[in-house]
């Protein structure tokens, strides 16, 4: 008998007949419970198919700090993060390529939350460092990322600057 590990995918077979919508609802249920269990207030949006999936209580300065409602979308990831969006969202579910396509920017959210498919790792990206990037960025330059909490009790302009310096463009 195999041993099961909590990053194996698709043991059933049903991920994979479904199309990676089932992936998406799992890794943001993920995303959801990782960062409640670190004590932060998480919401779930009951809109489907917008440009945020969660309302996140981050601090400016530590717990007790300023908070800010921080908009946070996630994506599953593998190698690279995606930072396009509009792809299968909307009523009419016809794909043409580049028609609803969007790159995201603080219009759309303030938080990419990449969930990285194999390992279950969670890169927290501020949007606002995604005007900087292509439509996407490889997750081995954004190693400052993996698993950073800090993001959310820190979300001020000097320390979110400092970890841009750190990846670089």
């Amino acid at each position: 008998m195999n041993q099961k590990r909590i990053f194996d995918i698709d043991v059933t077979g049903r991920v994979s007949a479904k199309g990676s919508q089932i992936l998406g609802e799992a890794h943001e249920h993920y995303a959801t419970a990782i960062i409640m269990r670190l004590g932060f207030d998480v919401s779930v949006s009951s809109v489907k198919g917008g440009s945020y999936d969660l309302l996140i209580t981050a601090y400016e300065n530590g717990v007790g700090s300023r908070e800010n409602i921080l908009r946070a979308q996630v994506k599953t990831c593998s190698n690279s993060i995606r930072f396009i969006g509009g792809i299968r969202a909307g009523i009419d579910r016809e794909y043409k390529s580049g028609v609803k396509e969007y790159k995201y920017s603080e219009k759309h959210n303030d938080l990419l939350i990449g969930v990285k498919r194999d390992t279950l790792d969670l890169y927290l990206v501020p949007t606002r460092f995604v005007r900087h990037f292509g439509k996407s960025k490889s997750l081995g330059q954004l190693g400052c990322l993996k698993n950073n909490w800090d993001i959310l009790l820190n979300w001020r302009d000097r320390y979110l600057e400092r970890l841009f310096d750190e990846i670089g463009k």
